[in-house]
């Protein structure tokens, strides 16, 4: 099989290792039985966020905004982080220079290079980010969104989503 990407769990990555992360999602046909099928995409897996200090962070994406932890899911690597889950995606928390300043960022985290997610209700989020004393700003759109930055100054976005469950 030409190399290439395929989210099939335990197939092949680019460089012919196998997956470290079980995924539980399936195509219809696999790579392997139709090279020639079109990539799809599934969404976003999690999304990487550089962390001074991976316990702080934790207890930030834990306690303040009510992720849950799931930091048995990440891989053994060579420096420290964490995953918290966010709705069917996760957050990877890595302890790592960032080469960003955490000061001069615009007020506004929608100014900014940001992580959206959806929730299906900001005012229990709200309460949360007082409750803690998390400066935030509602979006400037009218959107019933919020956003807040982390310990380290990653901007977030919460935006409001009626869904049916």
């Amino acid at each position: 099989m030409e190399a290439g990407f395929c989210s099939v769990p335990g197939l092949r990555l680019k460089q012919g290792r196998k997956s470290s992360v079980n995924r539980s999602r399936s195509l219809p046909v696999s790579c392997a039985e139709n090279p020639t099928a079109p990539m799809k995409f599934w969404g976003i897996s999690h999304a990487g966020m550089l962390v001074e200090d991976t316990q702080k962070a934790l207890k930030f994406y834990t306690e303040v905004l009510g992720m849950i932890d799931v930091s048995e899911r990440r891989p053994n690597l060579a420096f420290g982080g964490a995953f918290v889950q966010a709705g069917a995606q996760e957050i990877h928390l890595m302890e790592l220079p960032n080469p960003d300043p955490k000061t001069g960022r615009p007020d506004h985290g929608g100014r900014d290079k940001h992580l959206a997610m959806g929730v299906s209700n900001i005012d229990p989020l709200i309460e949360r980010l007082e409750s803690h004393g998390v400066v935030y700003t509602m979006s400037k759109s009218g959107r019933r969104a919020v956003f807040c930055r982390d310990i380290d100054s990653n901007a977030l976005e919460f935006v409001e989503q009626i869904r049916d469950e």
